[in-house]
C-alpha cells in the first residue's frame, strides 16, 4: 500500500496569534485595507476576512 506524503506542513501556523489579531484590530482603525493587513502579516486574504 502506498501512502500520501505527509501534508502537515501545510496546515502549519494555521491560527493567528494574540499579536496578529491585535495589529488587524489596529490597522483596521488606522484605515488600512484586508488587502494590506494580509501582506503586512504574510496571512492569506481568507484568513484576514474571516477574523473581521
Amino acid at each position: 500500500m502506498d501512502y500520501q506524503e505527509n501534508t502537515s506542513k501545510s496546515r502549519k501556523n494555521k491560527h493567528l496569534n494574540y499579536d496578529e489579531r491585535k495589529t488587524i484590530e489596529l490597522r483596521l482603525k488606522d484605515g488600512f485595507s484586508a488587502y494590506k493587513i494580509a501582506k503586512k502579516l504574510e496571512r492569506p486574504i481568507n484568513t484576514i476576512l474571516n477574523e473581521i
